[in-house]
C-alpha cells in the first residue's frame, strides 16, 4: 500500500478527529461539521484558538497542542488561514486531512498558485488530503460523516463506494442511493482534487476489503491517463461505474468554474473507459441501480442472452427494445419450451421472447413459477427477467410465486432481474424477499433492462480480459 493509500485509510477509518475551526456558531462550517459527527464514537478534538469549549468538548489552540494522535484532521476555515493549518497538521503527523474552504483553483491564476503551495506541504508530509471546495468524506461502516452535511436521510452500510467532484452530486448520489436501498461503504466529495483525484480513490477502494463496486462522477481531470490505469487495474476484480459529464460546451464552461477541471474531450474520456473496462452510464439513477444489481447478485451471467418471463406483454416489450439497444441478445425458446407453454395455458400461441403467459400467468402463480424454471433450465439463456403486475391486495388471486422464483434462481445458478410493475414510492409485497434471496428488483422495466445490460455487458469483457 502506498503513502497516500495509508494516509487515506487513516482518513476514512479514524480513530480520532481535529476539526480545524470549530464553531460555537450554529451557521458556520464549522458548527455543521461538529453536528454531522453526530454518531461517530471515536474521539473528537475541536481547534479554535478563541474558545474554551464547545459544549462539553475542550477546544484547542492548534492541532499541535493536542497531545492524542490525530488520524483525521477537518479544516473548516477561510482561504487565508488553510496553509498554515495544513502546515500544523503536517508537523503534528495527521493521518489525513479535509479542507472545505473554497477559494483555490477554481479562482484562477492566483487560486492556482495556493493551491500548488497546499500540494507540496501535503506530498511533503505524506498527507492525504481531500478537497479544498469541497463537501467531504464518509464511512458508512464507522458512522463517519465528516462533512458539513448532516444527513437528512441515513444510509444502509453496504458495498458501493461514492466519489464525486460535486459536493451537491455527492449529495444526490446519496440520496439515490437511499432511495434504492444501496448499500454504501464510502464516500467522498474531492472537490479540487489538491493531491486525491479519481485514480488515487479507484486504487484505494479496490484495496478496501469493504468496497466491491466504485460509482465516480466525474467532471474532469488533469490525471486521466492514471485513471485509465486504475480502472484497467481494477475492472478485473471490482466493477468501477462511471457518469461523466462535460461533455457539451456550456458543461466544461462550468466545470473548470465550478471544481477548476478540465473536461477535456468527451469522446477521449468515453473510449478510455471503455477500453479499461468501465461501465459508462448517463444518470446518477442509471449508476446507482447498476451497483445495486451487481451488490445483489450472487453470481454474475456468463454470456449476454436473456429471457423474459412475464403476463404482461407491454412493459416486457419495453424492457426486451431496451435490451436489444445495448446489445443484449433474446434468443427464442426451444420448441420443447414453448410447445410445454401452450399445454399449461391450453392455447395454441406462439410463444417467443418475451414468454408472454397471458392473464393466467398472473391468475396462477404455479403455471408462473412452472414455466419460469423451465425458462431457467434452458442452456441458451444466460440471465433471467421476470416482469409482473403484483397484487397490492391479499386473498382476491393472482400473487407473484416469490419464493419460486428464488428457488429458480438459486437452482439455475443464474442470475435474475425481476420488475414488479408498482410506484417507487410504494414497494409491492415480495420486493424485500427477492432482495434478500439475491434477486435485485426494480418498479419499472427500462431501469431493470439499464442496469441489466450493463452488468452483462461488464461480465462478457471481464472473462475476455481474463483469457488474454
Amino acid at each position: 500500500m502506498n503513502w497516500k493509500s495509508k494516509s487515506l485509510d487513516r482518513l476514512f477509518n479514524p480513530k480520532s478527529i481535529a476539526v480545524i475551526g470549530a464553531s460555537d456558531k450554529p451557521y458556520r462550517l464549522g458548527a455543521l461539521s461538529l453536528l454531522a459527527l453526530t454518531g461517530y464514537d471515536g474521539d473528537i478534538f475541536p481547534v479554535n484558538p478563541r474558545l474554551k469549549t464547545i459544549g462539553n468538548l475542550e477546544c484547542h489552540r492548534t492541532v499541535s497542542d493536542i497531545d492524542n494522535e490525530i488520524d483525521l484532521a477537518i479544516i473548516a476555515l477561510r482561504a487565508q488561514l488553510v496553509l498554515e493549518a495544513l502546515e500544523d497538521c503536517a508537523r503534528a503527523e495527521v493521518g489525513g486531512a479535509i479542507v472545505f474552504t473554497a477559494g483555490f483553483k477554481e479562482l484562477g491564476p492566483a487560486g492556482e498558485v495556493e493551491q500548488e503551495r497546499m500540494k507540496e506541504i501535503a506530498n511533503a508530509a505524506e498527507l492525504a488530503v481531500i478537497g479544498p471546495n469541497c463537501l467531504g468524506a464518509g464511512n458508512t461502516h464507522r458512522s463517519l460523516n465528516a462533512t458539513f452535511f448532516p444527513h437528512p436521510v441515513e444510509l444502509r452500510a453496504g458495498t458501493a463506494a461514492l466519489a464525486s467532484q460535486s459536493g451537491g452530486v455527492t449529495g444526490l448520489m446519496m440520496y439515490r442511493a437511499a432511495d434504492a436501498d444501496l448499500g454504501v461503504s464510502k464516500f467522498a466529495s474531492v472537490g479540487n482534487r489538491v493531491n486525491v483525484d479519481f485514480h488515487d480513490l479507484i486504487r484505494y477502494f479496490r484495496e478496501d476489503v469493504e468496497t466491491q463496486e466504485i460509482c465516480l462522477f466525474v467532471e474532469g481531470t488533469e490525471y486521466a491517463r492514471e485513471m485509465h490505469t486504475e480502472i484497467e487495474s481494477t475492472s478485473a476484480e471490482k466493477p468501477v461505474i462511471v457518469y461523466k459529464v462535460g461533455t457539451t460546451p456550456s458543461a466544461r464552461a462550468a466545470a473548470l468554474s465550478h471544481t477548476g477541471s478540465l473536461a477535456g474531450s468527451p469522446e477521449l474520456y468515453s473510449a478510455s473507459t471503455r477500453q479499461a473496462g468501465g461501465i459508462e452510464v448517463r444518470s446518477i439513477e442509471e449508476m446507482v441501480d447498476t451497483a445495486r444489481v451487481f451488490s445483489v447478485l450472487s453470481a454474475l451471467p456468463e454470456g449476454r442472452r436473456v429471457a423474459i418471463v412475464t403476463h404482461t406483454l407491454g412493459p416486457s416489450l419495453m424492457a426486451a427494445q431496451e435490451l436489444e439497444e445495448r446489445g443484449i441478445v433474446l434468443p427464442s425458446p426451444k420448441e420443447t419450451t414453448s410447445h410445454t407453454i401452450r399445454e399449461l395455458l391450453g392455447l395454441d400461441i406462439i410463444v417467443g421472447n418475451p414468454i408472454d403467459l397471458l392473464a393466467t400467468g398472473w391468475a396462477r402463480p404455479d403455471l408462473f413459477a412452472t414455466a419460469l424454471k423451465i425458462a431457467s433450465e434452458e442452456a441458451h439463456f444466460d440471465a433471467i427477467m421476470t416482469v409482473f403486475s403484483p397484487n397490492f391486495q391479499k386473498d382476491i388471486g393472482g400473487g407473484m410465486p416469490v419464493d419460486d422464483v428464488i428457488e429458480a434462481s438459486r437452482t439455475s445458478g443464474k442470475p435474475f432481474v425481476s420488475v414488479l410493475v408498482s410506484p417507487d414510492s410504494r414497494r409491492p409485497p415480495g420486493w424485500e424477499e427477492l432482495e434478500e434471496g439475491g434477486v435485485p428488483t426494480f418498479s419499472g422495466p427500462i431501469r431493470a433492462a439499464r442496469a441489466l445490460s450493463n452488468v452483462m455487458l461488464y461480465a462478457e469483457r471481464r472473462r475476455r480480459s481474463s483469457k488474454s
